[in-house]
């Protein structure tokens, strides 16, 4: 079967972000295109969900940001209480 080649433009620092999330699970990029085009091609879907808005949406890295405050938090005596969340994280990062 003939191979043909796509070409793609991306921000460059989106191309590092993924690259670097690529690596750490031990993909290159061409493995990875490769792979999201036989999921699609195998269930006739785009493999994840797409919203126009998402409420509640953290990223991993404020995932685990917000799990060491909490654990902080069950740690250390807490000067609260607090009128805002605003508050609260102020007294956390402390």
């Amino acid at each position: 079967m003939a191979s043909k080649s796509i070409q793609v433009r991306l921000d460059e620092r989106l191309k590092k972000r993924v690259e670097k999330i690529f690596a750490d699970i031990g993909v290159d990029t061409p493995t990875a295109v490769r792979m999201f085009f036989m999921k699609v091609a195998a269930t006739g879907e785009i493999p994840f969900s797409l919203q126009a808005h998402q409420e509640d949406h953290y990223t991993p890295r404020q995932l685990k940001a917000l799990d060491r405050l909490a654990a902080k938090a069950m740690k250390e005596k807490l000067a609260g209480p607090f009128t805002t969340v605003e508050a609260l994280l102020e007294d956390l990062h402390r």
